[in-house]
Order: C-alpha cells, then sequence, then structure tokens
C-alpha cells in the first residue's frame, strides 16, 4: 500500500518535485511509480549536473573511464542530455541545478599544490573513503544553505516532494536528503537504487523522521519493462552500473511517516 500523498497522487494527480542527486537517480529509483502517474505534472529536479576543470582526482579519472569519456566536461553534456530524453520520455519536466558532482568539488588551495597532488585540491579526495562514506565536508554548509533555500522558493508551488533516504551513503544522496525533514507532510523518502540491492537504510534518519516502508511490488511487466527502457536511455552510466547487462526488477520503496 503506497503512502497517503503517493495514493493521492496517483489517483488525482498533483503538482510533484522529485529530487534526484545526480542524472539518473530519480529515474532508477522512482521509474516505474513515475511512469503510473499519468495524470501528475512532474519535474525531476537533479541538483549535481556540473563537474569542475581538472586536474582531476584519481578516483574522478577512474569515474570518466568507467563512462568510457574522454573528458569530465563532454561527459556530463552528454549526462544532461540523457536526463532530458529520459525524463522527457514520462512526460515529466528535467531540470538541472548545475551544482558540482562530489567526485569533482574543489576547495581553495595554492594552485601549484592542485596540479601536482590533485586530491589536495578536493573536497571529497576519495570515493571510498570520503564520497561513500557519508561523511559530508563542512566545505559544503554554504552549498547546503544555497539548495534549501532554492527548495523553498520551489516547493511552495508543489503537492507532493519526493527525496531520497541516503540508502548507500553517498555524500550527495545525504545532501539531498537533508532538504526534506523541512517539508513534513509532503514529502516521501525512495530508496536508493541500485545502493538499496546491498546496503541497509540510515537507521538512525528512519528513526528520527518516524519513517516506515511501502514496497511498490505490483507493477505490471508492461511498467517494468518500460522502466527497463528508461533506465538503458542513461547510456553513459548503466553499463557500469550493471555490468552483466542485467537490471534487476526489484520493488521500489518509498518511505513516509
Amino acid at each position: 500500500m503506497l503512502p497517503a500523498p503517493l495514493d493521492d497522487a496517483r489517483r488525482g494527480g498533483a503538482r510533484i518535485l522529485v529530487l534526484s542527486p545526480h542524472l539518473d537517480d530519480g529515474v532508477l529509483s522512482c521509474g516505474a511509480l513515475l511512469s503510473t502517474l499519468t495524470r501528475s505534472e512532474i519535474t525531476v529536479l537533479t541538483l549535481f549536473t556540473a563537474c569542475s576543470p581538472g586536474p582531476h582526482t584519481r578516483a574522478a579519472r577512474s569515474f570518466l573511464r568507467q563512462c568510457a569519456h574522454p573528458d569530465a566536461a563532454s561527459l556530463f553534456a552528454a549526462r544532461r542530455a540523457e536526463d532530458r530524453e529520459v525524463v522527457g520520455r514520462l512526460d515529466a519536466r528535467a531540470e538541472h541545478a548545475g551544482h558540482v558532482d562530489a567526485l569533482f568539488r574543489r576547495r581553495a588551495v595554492p594552485g601549484a599544490v592542485g596540479r601536482v597532488l590533485p586530491e589536495l585540491a578536493h573536497r571529497y579526495p576519495t570515493y571510498r573513503f570520503d564520497i561513500a562514506r557519508g561523511r559530508v565536508s563542512r566545505g559544503d554548509r554554504a552549498l547546503r544553505a544555497a539548495l534549501a533555500t532554492d527548495l523553498a522558493r520551489r516547493v511552495r508551488d508543489v503537492d507532493l516532494l519526493l527525496a531520497p533516504l541516503g540508502v548507500g551513503r553517498h555524500v550527495d544522496h545525504l545532501v539531498t536528503r537533508d532538504l526534506g525533514p523541512t517539508w513534513p507532510g509532503r514529502v516521501v523518502y525512495y530508496a536508493d537504487l541500485p545502493y538499496a540491492l546491498s546496503h541497509a537504510p540510515d537507521a538512525a534518519f528512519v528513526r528520527r523522521e518516524g519513517l516506515r516502508p511501502h514496497s511498490v511490488d505490483e507493477h505490471p511487466d508492461t511498467v517494468l519493462d518500460r522502466k527497463d527502457a528508461l533506465v538503458r536511455g542513461y547510456r553513459t552510466q548503466v553499463d557500469a552500473l550493471f555490468p552483466s547487462g542485467v537490471i534487476p526488477r526489484t520493488a521500489e520503496t518509498y518511505w513516509s511517516s
């Protein structure tokens, strides 16, 4: 059974804002559900849609190789184009906030230092020990304040806010998640896929917000086939995310109080 705000949206139509950390997260986690909300006005707002100039960290260079792109600027341009195409297939609107992805967020250091050892010039120098550990840098305080201000303006015209639960503890997902508690009664959290296939939700956050899970597992094959096609539309990402070539047909899970 869906949370009441989602059930209302499915039955009567609503103005829905989906907060997506990166240029695929909203569809990866909510694509099946969004496919069924044909009477709603949906905007997928992706927050981290840009990169910074090189030199890049080893983690960022590894990501570029996984995506088979020669440089970050061309990759992010391709990803933005993919997102507009995929979200458009849902008859939804794609918006890109233009903030820099955690892999590429820089901090102020003397120029020569950053050129010799790029890790010293980046807020999150590694993926494994920084980005994936869920340690949001204090240097992101101004970013978080700017995001909260922008969201406050947008939410005035929104009936329902879908935000990531932060499963997997990627710092960009946590920064996006933490925008949600300001809007009780209007926010429903989605379990971040594919992270949710191998990670548990943040028990402390779930307890603090009084959240309960609602699994959406009754979608017909036609809806799941459509989601599969949508995910494959993120051509720069799908092979790295699903090396076997198989996209799991798993239930989407939503959390609400």
